[in-house]
């Protein structure tokens, strides 16, 4: 979900504000647009900018917000709004919206992620892009997901940390297609991922997961991931 739907990891060029209200914490940021000559059926990754690179035809706006109900539990949402024409000659709006909790209680660590979001213009697009049949850019993508994990080191008191985790997702980057266009069924996916995540430091994190991949096609392909994540 945080790869199809929100295309993680993302940078754009923009400026905006940030701040604390309270328990409440608020960002605005206006930026540089999608590009839309990226996006295919597969979703709006490929129409991320790239800083000095990027087109400035068309600009966004995104806002997000986040709530620390209690210590331990943060509950936010997003939008991001903007045109990804770019220099295309048909224009192509774009709106996403999230929602996001994450909740931390002696050990246990639960965390859940729904995204949507919704692209016009989509069948002059196609046209533009020479796009036929399943290969359709989505009118709408969406996913979401789950995750419960336990810190096994919890009770010791140390800055070390051992979470098996389990995760489930789904997601969909052709939800709906303009009339005239066909739905890959491939595209419509259910993901089940056990693993163990190890952080010797806070900065740092090994990963090992199994991927359980299902689709409406009956295509899916199971993996195993081995991951290092190093925050600086």
């Amino acid at each position: 979900v945080e790869t199809a739907i929100l295309p993680t990891t993302w940078r754009e060029n923009g400026l905006g504000v940030f701040g604390d209200l309270g328990s409440v914490s608020y960002r605005a940021y206006p930026m540089t647009g999608f590009d839309a000559a990226g996006f295919s059926a597969a979703g709006v990754r490929a129409g991320r900018q790239s800083g000095s690179r990027s087109k400035a035809e068309d600009f966004a706006l995104v806002v997000r917000g986040d709530w620390t109900a209690t210590p331990g539990l943060l509950l936010g949402g997003s939008v991001y709004a903007g045109d990804a024409g770019q220099d295309l000659p048909v224009s192509a709006g774009l709106l996403t919206t999230e929602a996001h909790g994450d909740w931390r209680w002696r050990g246990w660590q639960v965390s859940a992620l729904w995204a949507r979001t919704e692209i016009s213009n989509v069948a002059a697009l196609n046209r533009t892009r020479g796009l036929t049949g399943e290969r359709s850019i989505g009118e709408r993508l969406h996913g979401q997901y789950a995750q419960i994990g336990y810190d096994l080191l919890a009770t010791r008191q140390s800055a070390r940390r051992l979470v098996p985790f389990v995760r489930f997702e789904t997601y969909d980057t052709q939800a709906r297609v303009p009339a005239g266009f066909r739905r890959n069924p491939a595209n419509d996916i259910e993901s089940w991922t056990a693993g163990v995540a190890y952080q010797p430091a806070d900065q740092v994190i090994l990963k090992l997961d199994f991927q359980d991949h299902q689709n409406q096609a009956g295509t899916g392909v199971d993996q195993w991931n081995v991951a290092l994540g190093y925050v600086f």
